[in-house]
C-alpha cells in the first residue's frame, strides 16, 4: 500500500508538471486510477461525473412537470372537453386520461417527458437490484423475491410507456388495460419493496436509509388509500351519475400518480452518496463517496 501511495504521489506530480508545461491553457481534467495487483498501473482521464441525487431530481421532475402542465393547461384551454363524461353532469377537475392523451400540446409534452424519464428509471431498477443483493439477507427466497420486485418495477415503467403512447380516444380498451397494469405493477412494487427494506435488511442502515424507509411507509399508505377511494368514487360515478363525483375521483387519481412519483423519488436517499464516473477505458463506473 505504501508503494501504491508513493506511485500515486509521483504520478500526480508528473501530471501537475505536465500541466505547468502546457501553461495557463493546460488541462485540469481529473484522473481516475487503474489498479493492478494493488498497485496503481496508470491514470485515465475522467470524462464526466454525475451525482445520483441530481439525476433523481431530474428524473422525477420530468413526469411531474408534464403532469402539472397537462392538468393546468387543460383546465384553462379545454375545460369543457376534459371534464365531460358519459353522465353529462357537472364536474370541475380534469380527467388525467383526457388531459394527457386527447389534445395538443399536452399529449406531446406528456409523451416526450415520459419517454425521457424511462431510461433513468430502468437504470434505477438495475441499481435497486444490485442494492438489494447487498443490503438484504442472503436467504435464497429473499433474493429471489428481490429480483421479482425489481421485475415489477420494470413492468411498471413499460406499462406507463404504453399507457402514454396509446391514448383513450384511440383505443380505450388497450388504454384501460395499460392503466390497470400500471396500477397493479406499481402497487405490488411499492408494497414488496417496502416489505423487503423494512423486514429483511441485514442491518438497520444509515440515517438516510431510515429516513427513506419512513417516507416509503407514508407514501405507501397514501398511495393505497387513494387507490381505494378513487375506485369507490369511479364506481359511484358510473352507477349513480352524481354531480361532482368524477371530480372527486380525479383528485384522488392525482394523489395516486403524485404519491407514486414521490415513492420512486425515495431513491434520492437510498443512493444519496452514489455518483457516476465516466472515464476511459471503462466508460462508466458507479462509486460511493462520503
Amino acid at each position: 500500500m505504501e508503494s501504491a501511495r508513493r506511485a500515486a504521489s509521483s504520478l500526480q506530480q508528473t501530471r501537475s508538471q505536465e500541466g505547468d508545461l502546457e501553461g495557463n491553457g493546460g488541462s485540469k481534467r481529473p484522473y481516475e486510477p487503474i489498479l493492478e495487483n494493488g498497485d496503481i498501473h496508470q491514470y485515465v482521464p475522467i470524462l464526466f461525473q454525475l451525482r445520483f441525487r441530481h439525476l433523481a431530481v431530474v428524473t422525477v421532475s420530468l413526469p411531474c412537470f408534464a403532469f402539472l402542465f397537462c392538468i393546468i393547461y387543460s383546465f384553462f384551454h379545454h375545460y369543457d372537453l376534459v371534464t365531460r363524461t358519459h353522465c353529462n353532469v357537472w364536474n370541475v377537475a380534469p380527467s388525467i386520461s383526457a388531459s394527457i392523451g386527447n389534445f395538443a400540446p399536452q399529449k406531446y409534452v406528456w409523451k416526450v417527458c415520459i419517454a425521457l424519464h424511462s431510461a433513468p428509471r430502468l437504470l434505477i431498477c438495475q441499481m435497486y437490484h444490485t442494492h438489494m443483493q447487498k443490503v438484504l439477507k442472503r436467504d435464497g427466497f429473499i433474493q429471489q423475491f428481490a429480483l421479482f420486485t425489481c421485475t415489477l418495477n420494470v413492468a411498471e415503467v413499460f406499462s406507463l410507456l404504453l399507457l402514454s403512447v396509446v391514448p383513450s380516444v384511440e383505443d380505450f380498451t388497450l388504454h384501460k388495460l395499460c392503466f390497470g397494469s400500471f396500477l397493479f405493477f406499481s402497487a405490488f412494487f411499492i408494497a414488496s419493496s417496502f416489505y423487503l427494506f423494512s423486514c429483511h435488511r441485514i442491518s438497520p442502515g444509515s440515517h438516510l436509509d431510515r429516513q427513506s424507509l419512513y417516507y416509503k411507509k407514508v407514501l405507501l399508505m397514501t398511495n393505497f388509500s387513494a387507490i381505494l377511494v378513487a375506485m369507490y368514487c369511479y364506481w359511484r360515478h358510473n352507477t349513480y351519475c352524481e354531480p361532482g363525483m368524477y371530480s372527486i375521483f380525479s383528485v384522488f387519481e392525482y394523489t395516486v400518480v403524485l404519491s407514486n412519483m414521490a415513492y420512486h423519488f425515495t431513491s434520492y436517499y437510498d443512493f444519496y452518496h452514489v455518483q457516476f464516473v465516466f472515464s476511459l477505458p471503462e466508460i462508466v463506473k458507479l462509486i460511493e463517496s462520503d
